[in-house]
């Protein structure tokens, strides 16, 4: 009984740390993208005897996704090379080419709306997202019965793709953000235009990112508030003892004029009382004058 047991340990242990190892290789955005892209053809080949080329879809997701939008749109090569294509929040420029070269692509669009900050919150250290993220894929659409399409890039030529943010307000210093494959993957950094354009010329996922206000942000502008105050308060009171001590000073000097001074009599001259000085006359000679001879 006890190496039954020992031997179901060993096992359970050996399950955990295959579990393991093999969780660690997994990337966790590609998951999420072969979800939606199995939901997109699953749609699209319900679809195919009504859709129209240039036309955008929206793909019915799970429960769990919701709050998520997802749309597919289908293009012919040479339409995409004359024409380029604009739908939704994406530009893309003419003359761009599937790589590798196929006739038929179809190009998979996400906004992740209010589960952007669940996916990319804290993908980017010292930004958080100030908008949804987007994105698109661009998958094979040769073989028009199959959900596993293989998934393609684009060649623009060199011209950007527009990646359009219309009607949001953005803080002073955002920027465009650029993610790579999966949700922990490598990102880029870059400016906004001022019509609220961000530019690529790579499928991905993107979003608007500011940054991040320090938490003692706050508690720095208080204390120097505070600071500016009392040293007001300290410089208002000194200037008060100040000019105390020189009133202070300047009555004390009167008192001592007061009582060193010499008291003077008083006359009255009609209604007003006058002051006046002892009279004080010079006494004559009383002795005779010596006569010389």
């Amino acid at each position: 009984m006890e190496d039954i047991l020992l031997l179901m340990l060993l096992c359970s242990c050996f399950c955990f740390y295959v579990q393991t190892s093999d969780s660690k290789d997994i990337n966790p955005g590609e998951p999420f993208d072969i979800v939606l892209q199995e939901h997109a053809f699953e749609a699209l080949l319900t679809q195919q005897q009504r859709y129209k080329t240039g036309t955008l879809y929206a793909v019915k997701l799970p429960a769990n996704l919701s709050g998520m939008h997802v749309f597919y749109i289908r293009f012919r090569t040479k339409t995409l090379w004359r024409k380029g294509a604009n739908f939704s929040s994406l530009q893309i420029p003419p003359r761009t080419l599937p790589m590798p070269f196929v006739k038929r692509i179809v190009i998979l669009y996400q906004d992740l709306g209010n589960l952007s900050s669940q996916f990319y919150n804290n993908t980017v250290p010292g930004y958080s997202l100030v908008s949804s993220v987007v994105g698109f894929r661009v998958y094979d659409a040769s073989n028009p019965t199959t959900t596993k399409a293989r998934r393609i890039d684009f060649n623009t030529s060199g011209a950007p793709i527009s990646v359009h943010f219309p009607g949001l307000k953005f803080p002073r210093g955002a920027m465009c953000a650029s993610f790579g494959t999966g949700s922990n993957g490598p990102f880029t950094l870059g400016n906004m235009s001022d019509e609220h354009v961000c530019y690529t010329r790579n499928c991905g996922r993107f979003s608007v990112v500011a940054a991040k206000r320090k938490k003692g942000g706050v508690w720095v502008r208080w204390g120097v508030g505070v600071g500016f105050m009392t040293t007001f308060f300290i410089s208002l009171v000194s200037i008060m003892l100040v000019k105390i001590m020189k009133v202070k000073r300047a009555d004390e000097m009167e008192m001592q004029m007061e009582e060193g001074s010499i008291d003077l009599e008083t006359v009255w001259i009609g209604y007003s009382k006058m002051p006046c000085a002892t009279v004080t006359r010079t006494h004559p000679n009383l002795e005779s004058p010596r006569i010389t001879t």
